[in-house]
């Protein structure tokens, strides 16, 4: 029976060397065809071409020597008992020891025969009953005894620039990289999607040639370099890649953003001033300025799509609302989603406070709402003009009669496509985005690329400040204290706790556990409450009307409350293993005081020493107030992936960018590709048709673009 023709899209099991169980331990790996298998590309290298003496070689650190076998043999340990096989390695300067702890006794004896030269690579360690080096499990391979060569001149593992792989359980280093090398006998194959005068322009090298020196580098290129993934050829595979992200970005803008008459508001300077004038306070001259700038997208005819960030407290949610009040006028509905149901409840609380004297009507949509029939009713009727919800205002029947304004609010605790479901609640519909995450323009760039963005960037004013103060377990008294002599002013507390219960995996202070001993101990006598995001809706805002009127001193939390709270009357925020926490998330929490007109103070509290990085990480915290810095800090350190703690956030999987390390690139691959989209809506040209294809195969579903090409 002929063998099956192999291409790029092939499973990977018809590869040689791979099969039908490798192919499903590829498969944990994200590599289904031969196509995926070139494009996993090394995580870091190891210098493997430059071969040591023995007696070169340092304790701790990675080296590759030449010896000659002098003995080998299992032995018995002497305090375990248990075997090991070891093989003393000598060269003229001295000897090496290599040590297996599973081993096939009889094929090793027979593998290590005395007088046999090998190369022999690992991490050496030192043996201080003997005083030798050694290393445990070293990458070994016997030398041809005609030519002095490893493995007869290709070894794919030693004599050379070693590729790293991530790897998974029951695969290793040796058995990918062959894997690899048979993988690369198709990588002519791949095709250039970026125009050519781009190649010329950036003088960027040839995409297959990037390919092949990216996972087999030539010698004498410089391991640093490589590992920092600063080579011509790694940036260009950085750039590509960056490239159709950004030209799927510039599409799916192309697409929102086609003229839609229908979709323009009557937006003039009076009705803006009869909006204002329903206000109970002032806008500052951000929020000024951000309304004009959504006023001027509505009055339009493209829908909006617009970002509108704001530190915590800045004034979003009256911007929402004003815009909420324009769309009413304009006999269209709003919808609000927030991504829990207190801050659901608390977004319909205050609006409805504040146009209590007003003809607006406003519903509440929660999973556990009241009266929810007859609610969908009066927004399926048009008798309701603002909906504020949760996830359940895109569940199955829930109708609009007019949608004609969407606000996520906090989208990055959405998915894309819940996004998406609610905009398809109406025809034509604007979007408003808000996040009170500030978000660093490189990660902006990423997750909403395809948006206009509106900053505000100034306070409201007569609120006072926070001073946030690092706490080590030795002086977790004078925390408590602080607390206690501003519940006797009058003030309340928050106290967060990272776990619900206990956890005896995490040995971290739960939630209810320490609600118990707070009320018992250390902070006896206050009234304390309890809430997390375990409680059913109606008990957490029982919790919270307490709060709220000043019946509870002190709220225990998880950070079910990181989100939207608003309670002037606290003023202390104390946040147990403060280090365990990320920066942006510390941020959103210390954004819950300081809101009224009295001194507030944030209390980190941390399990871990002056000098350690979590302690360091804190000091981030007392240094800075502004949320941007902050979220700069919080990106380089932890990494775009987990900026925001959830994998839903619509952050795409990049092979070998990073947006953090590689942001020069991504600001020039955005560049380029807006520019190719705006000569070239449709990408109909013969020079952009690979460019099409490839956003078709890669991208199309995430972007959910129309016919291109």
């Amino acid at each position: 029976m002929a063998a099956t023709p192999i291409n790029l899209n092939s499973p990977v099991q018809y590869l040689k060397g791979v099969g039908p169980r490798r192919a499903e331990l590829l498969k944990k790996l994200g590599m289904e065809t031969v196509r995926d298998l070139l494009f996993y590309f090394p995580q870091r290298y190891e210098d493997r071409a430059n071969i040591k003496t023995i007696s070169q070689i340092v304790v701790d650190e990675l080296a590759t020597v030449r010896g000659v076998v002098k003995s080998a043999a299992a032995t018995q340990m002497a305090r375990s008992r248990k075997k090991v096989f070891e093989v003393a390695f000598a060269d003229k300067t001295g000897v090496l020891r290599g040590t297996w702890f599973k081993f096939p006794e009889q094929a090793y004896v027979k593998r290590f025969a005395i007088g046999s030269e090998w190369i022999i690579s690992g991490k050496v360690t030192l043996n201080r009953f003997r005083g030798s080096k050694v290393m445990v499990h070293p990458d070994t391979e016997e030398l041809d005894a005609d030519n002095g060569e490893t493995g007869g001149a290709n070894s794919l593992n030693l004599g050379r620039i070693t590729p790293v792989y991530g790897l998974t359980e029951g695969f290793s280093q040796k058995a990918l990289r062959q894997v690899m090398n048979a993988a690369m006998d198709y990588v002519e194959a791949l095709e250039d999607f970026v125009p050519g005068e781009l190649n010329v322009k950036y003088r960027i090298p040839p995409f297959v040639e990037s390919v092949k020196f990216t996972h087999w580098p030539p010698n004498g290129v410089s391991v640093q370099d490589l590992s920092e993934f600063k080579t011509r050829h790694q940036k260009k595979l950085i750039f590509n890649e960056f490239f159709l992200m950004q030209a799927g970005l510039a599409l799916k803008r192309g697409t929102v953003r086609k003229a839609v008459p229908e979709c323009a508001m009557r937006v003039d300077v009076e009705l803006l001033q009869k909006i204002y004038a329903l206000l109970p306070f002032p806008l500052t001259g951000a929020q000024s300025r951000v309304l004009e700038e959504i006023a001027k997208d509505l009055a339009g005819d493209k829908p909006m799509n617009r970002l509108l960030q704001g530190d915590v407290g800045s004034g979003k949610t009256a911007v929402a609302l004003a815009c909420a009040l324009m769309t009413a006028r304009n006999r269209r509905q709003t919808a609000i989603m927030a991504p829990t149901e207190i801050l659901a409840s608390q977004h319909y609380r205050n609006m409805t406070r504040l146009l209590s004297d007003t003809k607006v009507k406003i519903e509440l949509v929660t999973s556990g709402s009241e009266g929810k029939q007859r609610a969908l009713e009066r927004i399926a009727s048009g008798e309701s003009h603002i909906v504020v919800g949760t996830q359940a205002l895109i569940q199955e029947g829930v109708a609009f009669h007019n949608l004609g304004l969407a606000v996520i609010d906090e989208q990055h605790r959405f998915g894309v496509r819940q996004r998406a479901e609610l905009i398809k609640r109406g025809i034509h519909t604007h979007t408003l985005i808000m996040t009170a995450t500030p978000i660093p323009r490189t990660l902006a760039m990423t997750l909403y690329g395809d948006l206009d963005v509106s900053v505000i960037d100034e306070m409201p004013p007569g609120r006072a400040g926070i001073t946030t103060r690092i706490f080590d377990p030795s002086v977790r008294r004078a925390a408590l204290e602080l607390i206690r002599a501003e519940v006797k002013k009058g003030r309340q507390a928050y106290i967060i706790y990272p776990l619900v219960e206990e956890s005896e995996k995490l040995e971290l202070k739960a939630a209810t556990a320490m609600f118990e001993s707070l009320s018992e101990e250390d902070l006896a006598g206050l009234r304390l409450g309890l809430t997390h995001g375990r409680m059913k809706s109606a008990e957490k805002d029982e919790v919270m009307g307490r709060f709220a009127r000043g019946e509870i001193d002190a709220l225990v939390s998880t950070t079910v409350i990181e989100v939207g709270i608003d309670n002037p009357n606290a003023t202390v925020m104390m946040i147990e293993h403060a280090d365990r926490f990320g920066l942006s998330q510390l941020h959103q929490l210390r954004g819950r005081v300081g809101r009224g007109a009295h001194q507030s103070h944030c209390l980190l509290m941390a399990e871990c020493h002056r000098g350690a990085p979590g302690w360091d990480r804190l000091k981030v915290m007392e240094k800075h107030l502004d949320g941007f810095k902050i979220a700069e800090e919080d990106l380089a350190r932890r990494g775009a992936g987990d900026f925001f703690g959830v994998k839903q956030s619509g952050l795409p999987e990049f092979k070998i960018g990073d947006i953090v390390r590689d942001h020069a690139i991504l600001a020039e691959a955005r560049r380029a590709a807006f520019h190719i989209v705006e000569e070239d809506p449709h990408l109909s040209k013969p020079e952009n048709r690979k460019l099409s294809g490839a956003l078709k195969e890669s991208w199309k579903d995430r972007f959910e673009l129309g016919d291109i090409g």
